[in-house]
């Protein structure tokens, strides 16, 4: 007769795993490019730090063409240049981040004075002047005058009404023409001066053109002069076309102001008609009061800015390299030494804790929770470190295998190594267990009988027969399952069950 096939019980916890691969990524990576300050082909003049190395708040991390990208902490990325009178959540982060520096800018989330200064100490202190603004000083100037003519129509509209309302209407008049002598003449000043201003910025173009094809002529002009060439060429078109608008914004004004003054002349000759001379003396102040918020305006936008590019913001601090152009030279370029500028991203900083990404198979999805359990194993040093399941997307993916997963994030419970990152770890999560230590047997030795209970056999040492004992079950796992004997005492730990025959 054949002899009965036993396994012993086992008392232990069991526990269902689900094994998969899993990448250790940064928690956050940000991309240093080219700033927009940077005009034509930029080049790296300074390399960044090294693969690996920290950098700290306020650090430069590299420099295009002469111009810096700092490192600053936020959360808001950078989606536009930050300019003098710019308000919103990027400028208080900027703020904020200026504040930790050491500087002293407004905490308001408008860009101000007090924020202006701030940006310039941060870049002189790195050694670099901040970009200024577009609005340039014949704009403020132009402003000024614009303020100044309307306070001094203001002050003709007054003087109308007190004449008028004292019946000293021919007064009123000689006035009023004076006003308009004196705005036609300013007139004929600003187209004067238009024609003087756009002639001498001609000029001044021609004269850089010409310089410019010359060298670009000349074989041996070498590459700076050509880019110094272009340069002032750049800079001469600019400066004319900057005097053909001021230009226009000083005769616009003039002829604002002779309107203004015509019409109180007209007013004036109204007869001394004191509704009409209150009514001019109101636009004016109105005038003089819109000429004042642009004049501020223009005052306020004057200054240092932040060009796109220039600041990178990162989740924390400090961040590590995690890649880098390694050579100096225009992008795109090797040197004879095999480094490379690149021709994408000039850094990658990475930030934050080192997590795990994995895939769950489309099977083992319903059995994995946020929240369970997880050993992540390093083989190369046989180190396990504990973790925990903190993200299951809900949608499904195709991974490179073409399997069918679900994306997962998992958080180690103490940080990684940074000697990890990059590794492709072994990812066991545990994803049910008996509630602490449990009688454990293998699943073949569980049978019904006939009432639709659960039972094993255990076979008593010396004997032949097996004894049926009655047992509800738990969990099972790998093969195994939980029982707890319905009597108590009925089954215990090193006791032989029958698996087969």
């Amino acid at each position: 007769m054949a002899s009965w096939i036993t396994s012993p019980v086992e008392f232990r916890v069991l526990s269902s795993t689900v094994v998969v691969r899993g990448d250790v990524e940064p928690e956050v990576l940000a991309s240093v490019g080219v700033p927009v300050s940077v005009e034509g082909v930029g080049v790296v003049t300074r390399v960044p730090p090294s693969v690996g190395s920290e950098v700290a708040e306020g650090d430069v991390v590299v420099e295009v063409s002469g111009r810096p990208v700092f490192v600053l902490q936020g959360e808001v990325p950078v989606y536009r240049s930050l300019k003098p009178g710019m308000e919103g959540a990027d400028v208080a982060q900027l703020q904020a981040a200026l504040t930790r520096l050491g500087f002293a800018p407004e905490t308001d989330g408008v860009y101000g004075t007090a924020t202006k200064a701030a940006v310039t100490e941060l870049y002189e202190q790195a050694g670099f002047e901040p970009v200024a603004s577009t609005v340039t000083a014949a704009e403020v100037a132009a402003g000024l005058r614009a303020l100044q003519d309307a306070e001094a129509a203001v002050d003709a509209a007054e003087a109308a009404l007190a004449r008028a309302q004292s019946g000293s209407s021919s007064s009123s008049v000689v006035a009023a023409q004076a006003g308009v002598d004196a705005a036609a003449r300013a007139l004929s000043d600003a187209q004067a001066a238009k024609v003087e201003a756009v002639a001498n910025a001609q000029a001044a173009l021609t004269a850089a053109q010409n310089a410019y094809n010359a060298t670009m002529a000349d074989p041996n002009a070498s590459q700076a002069d050509k880019d110094a060439a272009n340069a002032a060429l750049v800079q001469a078109n600019s400066a004319y076309t900057a005097a053909v608008r001021d230009s226009d914004t000083a005769i616009a004004n003039a002829k604002g102001q002779l309107r203004v003054a015509e019409a109180t002349l007209r007013e004036a000759k109204a007869d001394n008609d004191v509704a009409a001379a209150t009514q001019a003396r109101d636009n004016a102040v109105l005038t003089r009061d819109s000429a004042a918020e642009a004049y501020l305006a223009l005052q306020v936008a004057t200054g240092a800015t932040v060009a796109q590019g220039e600041v990178v913001f990162v989740p924390t601090m400090p961040a590590r390299v995690q890649a880098a152009v390694a050579a100096l030279g225009p992008i795109g370029a090797t040197d004879p030494f095999g480094g490379d500028t690149g021709t994408g991203d000039l850094v990658t900083l990475a930030a934050g804790r080192l997590l795990v990404t994995t895939g769950i198979r489309s099977p083992d999805q319903p059995l994995i929770r946020v929240g369970m359990e997880v050993a992540l194993l390093d083989e190369i040093t046989n180190t396990t470190y504990p973790a925990t399941v903190t993200s299951i997307a809900t949608a499904s993916v195709i991974d490179p295998s073409g399997q069918t997963t679900y994306p997962a994030v998992i958080t180690p419970d103490d940080p990684l190594p940074d000697n990890l990152t990059g590794a492709n770890l072994r990812v066991t999560i545990t994803s049910a267990a008996s509630d602490g230590a449990a009688l454990v047997v293998p699943l073949a030795a569980v049978s019904s009988d006939a009432s639709g209970g659960q039972r094993v056999s255990v076979l008593p040492d010396g004997t032949d027969d097996p004894v049926d004992v009655a047992v509800t079950v738990g969990i099972s796992a790998d093969g195994f399952i939980a029982v707890e004997p319905v009597e108590p005492g009925a089954l215990g730990e090193g006791d032989k069950v029958v698996v087969g025959r």
